[in-house]
């Protein structure tokens, strides 16, 4: 005889997986190989950066600013006003600029003589 194994509602599978949750946190369990989704974050911004700032985050890495455009990827010309202060890093800029400086010699290495 073939006996069907019921599967439990989607009520009952959400219940249990909220318990799970519960019985980890209560037991400061890390919660590995759960998804949990957080509606409320605080996201650090990325820095503002003035043309002082863009020029002293290109000496870090003792480069060109042609060199330097490639790195960021934008031309030399937006990455010339950025160091004029005639225009300002957009915010995906900002967040790799505070990477490099954060980091430059990590960023140092991507950059090679060329052969």
């Amino acid at each position: 005889m073939n006996k069907k194994v019921k599967k439990p509602s989607a009520g009952a599978r959400m219940i249990a997986a909220l318990q799970e949750i519960v019985d980890a946190q209560e037991a400061g369990a890390p919660f590995k190989n759960m998804k949990v989704t957080v509606r409320e974050v605080e996201v650090v911004p990325p820095a503002s950066y003035s043309a002082r700032a863009v020029l002293a985050t290109r000496k870090k890495l003792g480069v060109s600013q042609n060199v330097f455009a490639q790195l960021v990827g934008v031309s030399v010309m937006l990455a010339q006003s950025w160091e004029q202060g005639k225009r300002f890093p957009d915010g995906a800029s900002r967040r790799l600029l505070d990477e490099i400086n954060r980091d430059p010699k990590r960023f140092a290495g991507y950059i090679r003589k060329a052969s």
